[in-house]
C-alpha cells in the first residue's frame, strides 16, 4: 500500500506476541495505518496485557522538510480504497487535541507520526484497571486461561 500522506510505501508490522495485531507503517514519514477496529483493539490489548507498545519509529525523511510540510494538515487519500477516496479529519475520542484521518467507507484510520503515543496514553481509570488486572492475574491465573 502507498502512504496516504507522502511518497513512502507502507510495510506490515506485527505488534504484540500473543495474538499480534498487524498494522502498516510508513518508514518515510512515520505514519501508521490501522484497518477498521485495529486501533481500538491494540489500545485495549495494551491495557489488558498491561504492556505498552512502541509504535513510534523515527521517520527517515529530512527533518527540516517535515517542519515545512505539516503532514497533519495534508489531505489524505485512503490507502485501502485507493482512487480518490479522501479521508475525513476526525477528533480522537481518547485525546481531543489529536485529529486523525478516517475513511468513512472502509473504517480505516491513519495516524501521523507521534499521534499514537498521544492517543494511547492511559487515563487514570485505565491505570487503575491495569493494577487490578495485574492483581487478578497474579492471584487468580485460571481466570485468564493464558496459554504458556
Amino acid at each position: 500500500m502507498d502512504c496516504p500522506k507522502c511518497v513512502g510505501v507502507l510495510k506490515e508490522r506485527k505488534i504484540g506476541t500473543k495474538e499480534p495485531v498487524t498494522v502498516n507503517v510508513c518508514f518515510v514519514c512515520g505514519g501508521i495505518w490501522f484497518d477498521k477496529n485495529e486501533l481500538e483493539l491494540l489500545i485495549n490489548k495494551e491495557i489488558f496485557d498491561t504492556v505498552e507498545f512502541n509504535l513510534e519509529g523515527e521517520p527517515i525523511g529530512d527533518i527540516d522538510l517535515k517542519k515545512e510540510i505539516d503532514l497533519d494538515k495534508k489531505e489524505a487519500i485512503c490507502p485501502c480504497c485507493k482512487g480518490s477516496k479522501k479521508m475525513i479529519k476526525k477528533i480522537s475520542n481518547r485525546n481531543k487535541n489529536v485529529s486523525v484521518d478516517f475513511c468513512k467507507d472502509c473504517g480505516g484510520v491513519w495516524l501521523d507520526s507521534g499521534e499514537y503515543a498521544k492517543i494511547s496514553r492511559r487515563s487514570p481509570i485505565e491505570k487503575k484497571m491495569e493494577v487490578i488486572i495485574d492483581f487478578l492475574r497474579l492471584h487468580f491465573p485460571h481466570i485468564f486461561k493464558e496459554n504458556l
